[in-house]
């Protein structure tokens, strides 16, 4: 059986990573593909620790934080993102090692905080959706009563800012990152996403991945998306 993919949502907070990573989830369903979404932090027992320093519950310093982060990451590529992958399905997630750069060099040396990702699975695509800070907090004051460690709109711009020059870095080594303007309607968004993730699958003819309906595991060709 052909390697499933693996497609990482990138961005500040309120950019939208959430909803879209879950709208092209709900894509897949439909076209019946085996599909599995996750995020990060994710809600292993590292993961915890480093929400609770997020929210402010919990003092940890960068340092421990950026390692925290990583370790998380390792274990979840581990437990649940590459097993998935070896057997045919895309994995979804809402955040990966984008975001430890773009947020943790706001206080860390850059270098460093790639060396301690530098074991993690390259994603075959990274989707960052980019909004500016003033809109995404906007966003986030609708929906939150409380403000998180990086959600000032200063830090947010500076953010916004690693992002975009880390995506170019990493796009000249020859990682696949496509940027979309998240700061527009919910469909038109998706419908750029889906466009894109399409053309990154058919880059490999004939590709094939595992399809799950009614219990019953089958195969599936690419010829046999639909937009």
């Amino acid at each position: 059986m052909r390697r499933g993919k693996f497609i990482v949502f990138e961005g500040i907070d309120g950019s939208g990573l959430t909803t879209q990573s879950s709208l092209l989830k709900n894509w897949f369903d439909g076209q019946g593909f085996a599909v599995f979404s996750t995020k990060e932090p994710t809600d292993g027992p590292i993961g915890g620790q480093i929400r609770l320093a997020l929210s402010k519950r919990l003092n940890m310093r960068s340092t421990a934080l950026a390692l925290s982060f990583a370790a998380d990451r390792m274990d979840h590529l581990e437990t649940e993102i590459i097993p998935k992958i070896n057997n045919g399905v895309v994995v979804i997630s809402d955040r990966y090692y984008l975001s430890s750069y773009a947020y943790q060099m706001l206080d860390l040396e850059l270098e460093w905080v790639i060396q301690l990702n530098s074991k993690c699975l390259k994603p075959d695509l990274t989707i960052l959706l980019d909004v500016p800070a003033l809109i995404s907090k906007r966003r986030m004051e609708r929906m939150r009563w409380h403000v998180e460690l990086f959600e000032e709109t200063v830090k947010l711009e500076r953010v916004r800012n690693n992002f975009l020059s880390i995506a170019e870095r990493l796009t000249k080594n020859g990682e696949n990152i496509e940027i979309v303007d998240g700061n527009r309607p919910l469909n038109e968004v998706q419908k750029d996403v889906r466009q894109i993730v399409l053309k990154a699958l058919r880059k490999t003819t004939g590709e094939q991945f595992l399809v799950s309906k009614n219990g019953e595991k089958k195969i599936k060709k690419l010829v046999d998306f639909s937009s």
